[in-house]
């Protein structure tokens, strides 16, 4: 065997286990790796706002980021202070009325020959009721209590400061492990990496807002229950695309079809009419200077991500679809 062989195939062989390394740690950091992306989106929006704030105060924009932060901490104080205990308090009667609807429209239909043959064919109904309150209990706890949200949460705020505070730092010492020919190209994709995603929260934090108003709005209008707490959870959940509003007409569907039939129509009208608004108007007017996402692309991406990392991949497909695309088209233009 000759020396050049030897030393192309030892090549191969560190490169082949350097790569079967770095994928076995990459999978097993997954969710850190996703917790560091969402860490990133919101330094991006945390430098963002901080650099509008030192142009128009004329403020240093380490200055300009604390006043930010400062004015952030307190609203949000405020309004947990204020609201805090009534969200707390609908929440748990959010726990007690869906059980009792579910019992109630159950019960209706079972009055019906069809809807009869249709129990037989289905569990115990005592069983899905309870089935749906542990859900919604365990659901409660994981958003309020659970140690592990708080901590992913508490790591991402973390790294969204110190990558707002300093970035050139980090970004300085990424481009370091870049041959120098390639950096050009990388200082491309980053900067329109940033420009997506930054248009892609703030169009995503505006629909979220419009979501909310309207839905609380037109549930109050058709007499659901609780129209300001599912209107939170609706605004909550359309920053996950496609299985968001699903998961938030669920609540909203049951409780307005324990109170009649009619309501229960309205409750369904209620949704589809935002989120046709939200999906054909509002979002393309806000993502005019976004990368469409194309909505095929976006649900295959989140049920990988859904098996790949559970609900945060799920909640972060729409972003990193972003960024892909932008990488991307970068890279593969004329």
């Amino acid at each position: 065997m000759s020396d050049s062989f030897a030393k192309r195939l030892f090549t191969v062989l560190l490169s082949v286990f350097g790569f079967a390394v770095a994928a076995l740690l990459l999978w097993m950091g997954r969710v850190i790796f996703l917790l560091l992306f969402a860490a990133m989106i919101g330094a991006i929006l945390l430098f963002a706002v901080s650099r509008a704030l030192s142009e128009r105060l004329r403020l240093h924009r380490g200055l300009a980021l604390l006043l930010f932060l400062a004015l952030l901490l307190g609203s949000v104080t405020l309004f947990f202070r204020v609201e805090g205990p009534s969200i707390l308090s609908q929440f748990a009667q959010l726990q007690n009325d869906l059980p009792f609807a579910f019992h109630r429209i159950l019960g209706e239909v079972h009055e019906t020959a069809w809807g009869r043959w249709l129990l037989t064919q289905s569990p115990d109904p005592d069983q899905i009721a309870n089935g749906a309150r542990f859900a919604l209990t365990r659901i409660g706890g994981i958003v309020l209590t659970s140690a592990t949200v708080v901590a992913g949460l508490a790591i991402t705020l973390l790294l969204s400061l110190y990558l707002a505070a300093e970035p050139l730092i980090y970004y300085r010492g990424l481009r370091r492990l870049v041959p120098q020919l390639f950096r050009p190209v990388l200082d491309e994709c980053v900067s329109r990496v940033r420009k997506a995603l930054l248009w892609w929260i703030l169009a995503k934090l505006l629909s979220m807002t419009f979501v909310g108003l309207l839905v609380g709005l037109g549930l109050w209008l058709v007499g659901v229950p609780l129209p300001g707490l599912l209107a939170l959870i609706a605004a909550l959940l359309t920053f996950i695309p496609n299985v968001g509003p699903l998961i938030a007409l669920v609540p909203a569907f049951l409780l307005g079809l324990a109170n009649s039939p009619m309501t229960g129509l309205l409750t369904l009208a209620v949704f589809a009419v935002v989120f046709v608004l939200e999906g054909y108007f509002v979002t393309p007017l806000l993502e005019r200077n976004l990368v469409r996402l194309p909505p095929a692309l976006t649900l295959l991406l989140q049920l990988l991500l859904a098996a790949v990392a559970g609900p945060i991949g799920v909640a972060l497909a729409a972003p990193i679809a972003a960024a892909g695309i932008a990488i991307c088209d970068t890279l593969l233009r004329d």
